[in-house]
């Protein structure tokens, strides 16, 4: 070859590279891969009512929206009503009786739901758009930049989730998004508070989830679920089984490759689509030996271990551009279900049988997205040592507060709430003649509630297809329940059971919460028989047939729980603030049964004498609404061989109110949070009311060996009757008596103290418990039988608190700003002889002396033994600049500031 030519080849060579450089960006920008992104339209919506701002879709979605035309601002999600009043259209509505003052009548018309939203860069050709529609209530038409995409007779349900293919009528830049929302009628399914709290005038109408974009190519991916298997005999591997669903919009055949990375395993598939085809792909170890882990790390409930999580990432891709990614968040964990002996249904997490200790979840009343709130009482499940939570109904506007549970192991028993099991609340029954098309599915109410259609039946199961799919990756949720006060009839149960069988596989489905024997499996193994009003301590170890420590009680409790001061005077006018018992009060109880507090407030004046003031009775309350929840929680603890599970009803409150709460709706604890949280630890001495003794109980999944329990038994002139210590060794899941309190009965005094104190081979304290016991014992009236509760014949009388001697207590506190907010260590000394008797430590703002929420004690309502010190730490989030300073008061101490 000549140098000519060779000179000539390379010169070609380079004029090529440059070619190629030169045209790669061009070739880049033709190439350039579709946007994969999911938004959710949460910000910069717009409401107006349809009976005050008139106009066809496309004149609305044109037309400026400000608030000079009758339209509001607002945030999605929300109710009408909920948004009303965060932009201060009504204002108060939980102070006093304003939300009765609402009208119905502005909310009897449909509702106007505007958003815009920018599109940059897309193109119909490569790419796909949808709008997914988590939750309205509870009809809807929508429009996308005018054009109508759904109409209110096929978009309907509360609990039907929606996807909409919207890439034809999306344009890069600006689009307008317009939802006409209609109220719930008649006979429509959707959420409810029962006769827990009073309904809104709304009707809760309005979009109550969220609102998302998903952009991707033209081969989308959803659905992405990893269902972990688990042989319970060997934890030291896992396998795990993903499926995914992949669509084509296209007109043509797609050969894609599906990815997925798990940490440090990657695997692949090839995948061939037809044109428009919607394929489940399913990928199992068989396929990929992979998806075998060794040693995983496991998911575990609070107080069983850590709740560890996993994170695999799905892609597609078409050659080599990315079309769709989803990332999921799992946990590997194994559910099992039993039933005992006694046909009581008990729960195992990964082998281990465990003790539910729960309670009852509900949302805000106007369903608002708070999710401070809501972090900010999970970590109130976590500090009161509890396990678990009832969803009666599935609650939450987004995934945000099962994805705080799946963080903090709380078990999650979700299901379908009693609002659609009573004609009442639903509304009228349908006037359905024999020999109708419509003729109803099932006949009574005993069994299986209102009469359902045919029509109603397919949509309560397609709501809980919906529901399952959505939440289904949540190791948290444990079981699925098809019913509360009722169960689903036969042929409703069988299809539940089908789409567990299709989709989830994972946990077992639960009949109802309620005891009920199915025709199609059997016993629900569970019980639903109360209390929900006030009863006694001895109450929970003395009943035999109804709410008592024994079975998995799914929702009971001793009724209302009167929070501290601070919180009454943010929700009752100053003029009906006493006395207690009047119609502002009674709006802020329960409702039907529950609508005054005469039960509890007959007890409390009964039990600890009457109240002269507010200051007064808000202490009282809290002594009997620690005395009332601990013994609760606490039989249940000593009678697990009996009892697999009880729900407090409730752990929290849709609005503020006096009724059915461990703490209350502005976050402030309740004495009842401070019982729950000494009778939950997972070692602790429990006195017995029953048989007078006391009790050690390792409720942790270890050992615990050369532990120490000291007792200290005192009268009320702080005079020792009786002092020992006992030695404590105790396997896991393990109750030992220890002694019995023979000497109760001879006391000399009408109120005795029992403090009692375990300890660790080093002498540090691992749990203290203190009660105050009555020589006139409680006792109740078992021939008198309410639905609600069991009355008294005498009562415990513990009057003499109120003259016990002072005993004042010394304070000293320091302040330690944190990432979080304020930590703060409190140090109380009792210098002299006498007991210093159930302190109430309260956080408040000092330059404005209101309360501080949410707060995290170590402990409170605690008491001193004479000469005793006691160090407690308080953490808030409070903003680290404001200069916090602790309320104290006590029965025997007074109260000062510090």
């Amino acid at each position: 070859m000549s140098t000519c030519t060779k000179s000539c080849l390379s010169n070609t060579y380079y004029f090529r590279l440059f070619a190629i450089l030169f045209l790669l960006p061009l070739s880049w920008g033709c190439q350039q891969p579709p946007v994969v992104e999911e938004r959710t339209l949460s910000e910069s919506w717009w409401i107006a009512s349809s009976a005050e701002v008139r106009g066809d879709a496309a004149t609305l979605s044109a037309a400026e929206t400000d608030t000079t035309n009758g339209w509001v601002k607002t945030s999605v999600p929300t109710t009408v009503l909920g948004a009303l009043v965060e932009a201060n259209v009504y204002k108060d509505p939980f102070f006093g009786k304003n939300l009765e003052t609402i009208p119905k009548e502005p909310f009897r018309n449909s509702w106007w739901f505007k958003n815009s939203f920018d599109l940059k860069d897309f193109t119909e050709e490569k790419e796909s758009l949808r709008l997914l529609v988590d939750g309205v209530n509870y009809r809807a038409n929508i429009w996308l930049n005018g054009i109508q995409l759904a109409k209110q007779d096929t978009l309907f349900g509360a609990f039907r989730q929606f996807e909409l293919d919207v890439t034809a009528h999306a344009q890069a830049g600006k689009n307008t998004l317009l939802i006409e929302i209609f109220p719930p009628q008649v006979r429509d399914f959707y959420m409810g508070f029962v006769d827990w709290a009073p309904t809104p005038p709304d009707q809760y109408m309005g979009i109550f989830r969220e609102i998302r974009l998903r952009r991707a190519g033209k081969v989308t991916m959803d659905h992405s679920f990893v269902a972990p298997d688990l042989n319970p005999e060997n934890l030291s591997e896992a396998t795990l089984h993903i499926t995914t669903e992949l669509t084509n919009h296209q007109d043509t055949p797609k050969a894609v490759r599906l990815t997925g990375y798990l940490e440090d395993v990657r695997f692949e598939k090839e995948i061939t689509l037809a044109a428009h085809e919607h394929k489940e792909i399913r990928l199992s170890a068989d396929e990929f030996p992979q998806l075998k882990l060794k040693n995983p790390r496991l998911w575990w409930p609070n107080g069983m271990g850590s709740p560890e999580l996993y994170e695999l990432v799905l892609e597609v891709h078409e050659k080599q551009i990315l079309q769709d990614r989803q990332n999921t968040t799992f946990g590997v964990r194994k559910v099992e279900t039993y039933l005992t002996d006694k046909d009581v249904r008990g729960y195992k997490i990964n082998g281990r049988p465990l003790l539910i200790k729960g309670a009852g979840w509900v949302d805000d009343l106007f369903l608002r997205y708070q999710p401070a709130k809501d972090s900010a009482q999970i970590q109130y499940v976590k500090n009161m040592n509890l396990n678990a939570l009832r969803f009666e109904g599935v609650w939450g506007n987004s995934q945000h507060i099962y994805d705080l549970c799946d963080r903090n192991g709380i078990l999650l028993m979700v299901g379908w709430s009693c609002q659609w099991e009573w004609p009442d609340y639903l509304g009228l029954e349908l006037n359905i003649k024999p020999g109708d098309e419509n003729l109803p599915i099932n006949e009574g109410v005993d069994l299986y509630a209102v009469k359902l259609t045919p029509a109603e039946e397919t949509l309560l199961s397609d709501y809980f297809h919906d529901q399952v799919k959505w939440l289904r990756n949540h190791p948290s949720i444990f079981t699925w329940a098809g019913g509360s006060d009722a169960m689903p009839t036969p042929t409703l149960e069988k299809r539940y059971r089908q789409t567990l069988a299709t989709i989830d596989p994972t946990r077992p489905f639960l009949i109802s919460t309620g005891a009920f024997e199915s025709t199609v499996s059997g016993t629900s193994g569970m019980k639903m028989n109360g209390p929900y009003e006030y009863v006694p301590p001895v109450y929970w170890y003395e009943d035999k047939k109804l709410g008592g420590a024994f079975g998995f009680n799914s929702e009971t409790g001793p009724g209302p729980q009167i929070p501290p001061e601070s919180s009454i005077r943010k929700m009752i006018p100053e003029a009906d603030l006493w006395p207690a018992d009047n119609p502002v009060w009674n709006f802020h109880s329960g409702r039907k049964d529950f609508n005054t507090m005469k039960v509890y407030l007959t007890a409390l004046e009964k039990r600890y004498g009457a109240a002269n003031n507010l200051d007064e009775l808000t202490l009282k309350a809290q002594l009997m609404n620690y005395e009332a929840m601990r013994p609760m929680f606490e039989a249940f603890v000593l009678n697990r061989r009996e009892a697999t599970g009880v729900i407090q009803w409730m752990l929290n409150s849709p609005w503020p109110e006096f009724y059915w709460q461990l703490y209350d709706y502005y976050l402030m604890p309740t004495g009842a949070f401070y019982g729950t949280q000494k009778a939950c630890l997972p070692t602790q001495a429990i006195y017995n009311y029953q048989d007078h003794s006391v009790y050690v109980s390792n409720d942790s999944p270890g050992k615990i060996s050369g532990y120490s329990l000291d007792i200290t038994y005192l009268d009320a002139a702080s005079k020792i009757i009786e002092k020992r210590t006992e030695p404590v060794t105790l396997k896991a899941d393990e109750v030992v008596k220890v002694r019995t309190l023979s000497s109760l009965k001879n006391a000399s005094t009408p109120v005795t103290f029992l403090d009692l104190k375990i300890r660790d081979q080093s002498g540090k304290l691992v749990a203290n418990n203190f009660y105050w016991l009555a020589q006139k014992a409680d006792a109740l009236d078992w021939k008198q039988y309410f639905w609600f509760y069991t009355p008294q014949k005498t009562f415990a009388d513990f009057s003499s608190l109120n003259n016990l001697p002072m005993a004042s207590v010394e304070t000293s506190s320091k302040i330690t700003k944190t990432s979080e907010g304020l930590e703060v260590t409190v140090t109380l000394t009792n210098p002299t002889d006498r007991l210093a008797f159930f302190i109430e430590l309260e956080v408040q703002d000092k330059n404005t002396g209101q309360a501080i929420t949410p707060v995290f004690w170590s402990d409170n309502y605690v008491s001193l033994l004479p000469g005793e010190r006691k160090t407690l730490t308080v953490r808030t989030k409070a903003n680290p600049n404001v200069l916090p300073q602790i309320k104290m008061r006590s029965v025997n101490g007074g109260s000062k500031v510090f």
